[in-house]
């Protein structure tokens, strides 16, 4: 054991709902922490994310959990380690970012370091370099995999076959997932009408992002609003997808009136249930409801229905990570902290005010 490589992980944990989350430090031996299946990488940047703070609010403390446990999932960092069984394409010194996939485990992408075995979280890539930016790219690509694979996902995994010819609504046009979306509807799929839902004040910068059309929920019944728009410049078209990023079910109770059937491939998805979450004081009996569960499982609704769950795959990195790399898409950042400020970047999380990602730096070289 060379003691050149032993070297302090500080990382941000939490013990149960009742415990603040904290910076503890543990003792690593950077040439014995790994197998020969994983890499060690040292986080430059990570992003924290709704999750993140759903899943400490929501965890009760239960015998033998004492452990702590770690934030976030977005990284983006340098490989240091690298076991003899790990694919060539990831070699020490490059440089990668990705998604960390956890529940509530001892590793996460809020450290100095983070083990993982790459052939087991997909989610990696190697860094694009945006072009004519003057940002850390670091904290640039920290700031989107986790949005972008839940807008990829949406578009791609409930076997529709988007195109030019689709119609997509999007609710909650203002997120990070939105936006991601919006750039992968136009730039890969090259789909020409994607309507969105935003409020009056953010119209102009949705428009700038690449939206069609524009409805406040602000002016009005949103449904009536859309209605208008719907049998108006959309020509009576029904939507292919209805995606839903905020919580809202405004419109189930008219959904044949906009929603494509299931026999037309009609597909309803939605990241937050039924309801928008207040992430100061979360609720778990209104995450997505008894009402949404009962629509998924309901045999007799005549439209496909689904609460989407991110899959760990490399593909959305690999589109998201060349989509930067032609300047064709650049992550929203709200605001980038210290890693000594992470209680600062939690509390702007949860003020529900962010436009575009929180990001922290880790470490600075």
């Amino acid at each position: 054991m060379s003691i050149m490589s032993k070297t302090i992980n500080r990382a941000v944990t939490f013990i149960d709902s009742r415990t603040p989350a904290t910076i503890t430090s543990k003792e690593i031996d950077l040439d014995s922490c790994y197998d020969e299946n994983e890499i060690v990488i040292k986080v430059r940047a990570a992003a924290l994310n709704p999750i993140d703070i759903l899943v400490h609010a929501l965890y009760f403390r239960i015998p033998f959990s004492n452990y702590p446990k770690t934030y976030s999932r977005d990284y983006a960092g340098v490989i240091v380690r690298s076991g003899k069984n790990v694919d060539a394409q990831w070699k020490i010194g490059d440089q990668v970012n990705g998604c960390f996939f956890h529940m509530y485990g001892e590793s996460g992408s809020l450290s100095n370091y983070l083990i993982l075995n790459p052939a087991k979280q997909q989610a990696i890539t190697h860094m694009a370099i945006p072009p004519n930016s003057n940002q850390d790219p670091f904290v640039i690509n920290a700031a989107w995999p986790l949005v972008f694979g839940t807008a990829y996902s949406a578009l791609f995994d409930y076997g529709q076959k988007l195109g030019p010819d689709s119609k997509i609504l999007v609710i909650g046009a203002s997120t990070s997932v939105s936006y991601a979306l919006i750039h992968i509807a136009k730039r890969v799929l090259h789909v020409k009408t994607v309507v969105g839902i935003c409020s009056t004040k953010s119209i102009e910068r949705n428009k700038v992002a690449g939206f069609d059309y524009l409805v406040p929920y602000d002016q009005g019944p949103v449904t009536e609003e859309v209605g208008k728009l719907l049998v108006g410049d959309l020509a009576n078209e029904k939507f292919d997808l209805i995606f839903d990023s905020v919580g809202n079910n405004d419109f189930f109770p008219v959904i044949d009136k906009f929603l494509k059937p299931k026999s037309d491939n009609g597909e309803y998805v939605t990241i937050a249930g039924e309801h928008k979450i207040d992430y100061r004081s979360p609720n778990p009996f209104t995450l997505s409801g008894a009402r949404m569960l009962l629509r998924i499982v309901n045999p007799l609704k005549g439209y496909n229905i689904h609460v989407l769950l991110l899959p760990c795959k490399q593909e959305y990195m690999k589109v998201g990570s060349q989509l930067i790399s032609e300047g064709k898409y650049a992550p929203l950042i709200d605001s980038v902290y210290e890693f000594n400020d992470f209680e600062k970047a939690i509390d702007r999380l949860k003020s529900n005010h962010c436009k575009g990602k929180v990001v922290v730096k880790v470490t600075d070289d």
